[in-house]
């Protein structure tokens, strides 16, 4: 190997790594779902007592909390 060649490694790698931590990772989606998890629960909890008229937007909120829940679950056995 010459120097050029040696060079143009060394600097696919740093290009690498600097593309790698710009990336969001998994862990960091993980807990956004979470979050999001989190806030539809206690807005649906709350939208279901308060608004008895229309339970059925409670269910709807905390329901959409439930999928955010199980693709966080998927993402955390999957990678």
């Amino acid at each position: 190997m010459n120097r050029e060649e040696i060079e143009k490694l060394i600097e696919e790698t740093v290009n690498k790594e600097r593309t790698s931590k710009k990336s969001i990772s998994v862990d960091r989606i993980r807990n956004i779902l979470n979050i999001l998890f989190l806030f539809c629960a206690l807005t649906g909890l709350i939208l279901y007592f308060i608004w008895p008229d229309n339970r059925l937007a409670g269910m709807a909120v905390i329901g959409v909390g439930m999928c955010l829940k199980i693709a966080e679950f998927f993402l955390r056995f999957l990678f």
